[in-house]
């Protein structure tokens, strides 16, 4: 019924998928042992990882917020991760706006974790990105009515919103 061109075509199929398993696997592999053996070569290792998104209410009454973030620490002060926070349109002037960026250290405040933010404002209803370094607090995790962070201008100090989470949740994992 199968003739020589059919089974050796078989044959070619079978070697070929063959080897994308065999360099997907020594990809992993790869991966895995030389990400944790990077990362304690820089004398360094993930203390937590931080996660959450959702709405939030400014607690001033200035109106709603959307955000989200995915942040990993490090045993050095140092961050990975993403944060980003879009103050709606129809807030009080000078509050709406999209601040986003990298999030590159963290510390502590007694209980609060502080990540500090090297990343852009765009002011809502329109405008041009400007570079902008913030600090997220993070005084409360949890859900709708207990997670709270406040946003400030690294430089001055100025706290631009105090948040309290009205859906979704802030969550921290210790490693």
């Amino acid at each position: 019924m199968f003739n020589a061109a059919s089974r050796q075509a078989r044959r070619v199929a079978r070697a070929k998928l063959s080897i994308v398993a065999t360099i997907g696997l020594v990809i992993g592999v790869v991966g895995f042992v030389a990400g944790p053996a990077s990362a304690s070569s820089q004398g360094r290792t993930i203390v937590a990882h931080i996660n959450g998104g959702g709405t939030a209410e400014m607690t001033d009454g200035m109106g709603t917020s959307h955000w989200g973030t995915g942040v990993t620490l490090y045993s050095d002060g140092t961050a990975s991760g993403q944060f980003d926070c879009v103050d709606q349109h129809g807030d009080a002037p000078g509050y709406a706006g999209n601040s986003w960026g990298a999030v590159t250290s963290w510390s502590t405040e007694g209980s609060v974790i502080v990540l500090n933010i090297n990343g852009q404002f765009v002011p809502i209803p329109g405008g041009h990105p400007e570079t902008w370094s913030f600090t997220v607090k993070i005084q409360q995790f949890g859900g709708a009515g207990v997670g709270r962070w406040t946003l400030e201008d690294k430089a001055s100090g100025f706290i631009y919103c105090y948040e309290l989470l009205t859906t979704g949740q802030i969550a921290i994992r210790w490693e």
